[in-house]
C-alpha cells in the first residue's frame, strides 16, 4: 500500500485548541495528567487560546483537529454533584484526529461521573455513621476524586484507539474507499472512449437513422457511461465489504447517497474530458494520467490529513477529495445522510457543472461522423 507507512509508523501528532476557563483541579487532571501523560504528550499538541470564537476560528482554518472547551465552575460543578460538560469543536475534514481527542475526553468525563457518584453515595454512609464532619466534606472531595488510579487504564483504551490505526484493517478501509474513488474516473474515462469508438466505426452514423433526436443520443450515451460506472463502485463496495471486512458505514441511505453523487461527479468529469479531447487516443493517455493525479490529490494515495496546508487547499478542487470525506464521515463518525450533506452538495455540484460545459461543448462540436 502506497501510504501503509502512516500506519505503522510513530503515532502522527493530533493539534488541538484548549479554552480552560476553569483552570481547577479537574481541569488540571485532564489537561497535565491525561493529556500530559507520557503516552499522549508527544501525539497531543495542545495550544491554549483566550475564547471559543479563537478555536472556532482554528478549526474553521483546518489548523486544529479539535477545541476543548472547558466551562467556568467545571471542576466546582463535579464536587457539588451539579451538571457540567466540556464541550469539543471537531474539523470534519479530520475526522481520524478528531474521533481520537473525543475518545480520550469523553473517557476522562466517565470516569469522573463514575467515582462522582460512588463518592456520593460514600459521602452519605460516612455522615450519617458521624465518621466525617460535613464541613471536611468540602475539602476532601477534591483530593479523593483527583486520585484517579485508572488514569492507566484510560490511557490504555486510548492507546487501543491509536492501535487500531496502525493495524492493516484500518489501512486497507482507508484504502478501499481511495482506490475505489480513485477507479470510478478510470472507469467513467473507458465508457467516454465510446464516444470515438462509435464514431470510428460509424456506428453513430447508424443509430441517427433512428427516429431519435441527437439529444436523446446524447443522454443515452452519458447515462450508459454513468450506469456501468455506478454498477462497478458498487462491486467494489460490496467486495471490500465481504472479503477485506470493509465497513462502509452504519448508514445505508448515506452510503447509497455517496455513491450516486460520486459516480454523477466523475461521469461529468468524464464527459467534459470527452469534449475537450479529439480522438480516442487523447482521451486514452489523458485520462488515466488525470485519474492519477486527482487520486493523489484527492487523498487516494496519501491521507489527506498527512498533507501540508497548501496541498490540503489545492485537494478541494478535486472530485477525490469530497468522495473520500464524505465516504470516511460515514465509516469513522458514525455519520448519517445529515452528516455528508456537504461533500453531497459540493459532487452533485461538479456534476451540474462538469455535465453542462461537457454537453455543451459536445454539442457544439457535433455528434456526428467525422
Amino acid at each position: 500500500m502506497v501510504f501503509q507507512p502512516l500506519w505503522t509508523s510513530t503515532p502522527f501528532t493530533i493539534d488541538i485548541a484548549v479554552f480552560d476557563e476553569d483552570k481547577g483541579e479537574f481541569s488540571k487532571i485532564l489537561l497535565e495528567e491525561v493529556f500530559g501523560s507520557g503516552q499522549l504528550k508527544d501525539m497531543v499538541k495542545i495550544k491554549y487560546v483566550e475564547s471559543e470564537e479563537e478555536i472556532i476560528n482554528e478549526v474553521n482554518k483546518g489548523k486544529i483537529a479539535a477545541g476543548v472547551i472547558i466551562g467556568e465552575e467545571f471542576s466546582q460543578a463535579i464536587m457539588t454533584g451539579e451538571d457540567t460538560r466540556i464541550k469539543i469543536l471537531t474539523d470534519p475534514e479530520q475526522p481520524i484526529k478528531a474521533g481520537v481527542i473525543k475518545n480520550i475526553v469523553e473517557a476522562f468525563t466517565l470516569e469522573v461521573l463514575k467515582r462522582r457518584i460512588i463518592l456520593g453515595t460514600s459521602m452519605g454512609i460516612l455522615v450519617a455513621k458521624n465518621l466525617i464532619n460535613p464541613a471536611e466534606i468540602q475539602q476532601l472531595i477534591p483530593v479523593w476524586l483527583s486520585e484517579i488510579e485508572n488514569i492507566d487504564e484510560l490511557i490504555r483504551m486510548d492507546k487501543k484507539t491509536e492501535k487500531r490505526m496502525d493495524k492493516n484493517p484500518m489501512a486497507m478501509e482507508y484504502y478501499a474507499v481511495g482506490m475505489g474513488v480513485m477507479y470510478i474516473l478510470f472507469a467513467t474515462n473507458a465508457g467516454a472512449e465510446t464516444i470515438f469508438q462509435e464514431r470510428r466505426n460509424k456506428t453513430l452514423e447508424r443509430i441517427k437513422v433512428a427516429p431519435v433526436s441527437e439529444r436523446e443520443i446524447l443522454g443515452g450515451k452519458l447515462f450508459g457511461i454513468f450506469l456501468i460506472a455506478l454498477l462497478q463502485f458498487v462491486m467494489i463496495v460490496f467486495f471490500t465489504a465481504i472479503f477485506y471486512r470493509v465497513k462502509w458505514g452504519d448508514s445505508i441511505l448515506g452510503i447509497i447517497i455517496m455513491i450516486l453523487s460520486s459516480v454523477l461527479a466523475f461521469s461529468g468529469l468524464s464527459t467534459l474530458l470527452a469534449s475537450l479531447t479529439k480522438s480516442e487516443e487523447q482521451i486514452g493517455n489523458i485520462g488515466p494520467a488525470l485519474a492519477m493525479i486527482f487520486g493523489f490529490m484527492g487523498g487516494g494515495m496519501w491521507p489527506a490529513f498527512a498533507f501540508p496546508d497548501w496541498l490540503n487547499m489545492v485537494s478541494k478542487f478535486t472530485p477525490n477529495r469530497w468522495a473520500i470525506d464524505g465516504f470516511l464521515k460515514l465509516m469513522y463518525q458514525e455519520g448519517g445522510v445529515v452528516s455528508i450533506l456537504p461533500e453531497v452538495l459540493v459532487l452533485l455540484s461538479m456534476a451540474a457543472v462538469f455535465f453542462s460545459l461537457g454537453v455543451f461543448r459536445l454539442r457544439t462540436k457535433g455528434v456526428k461522423v467525422d
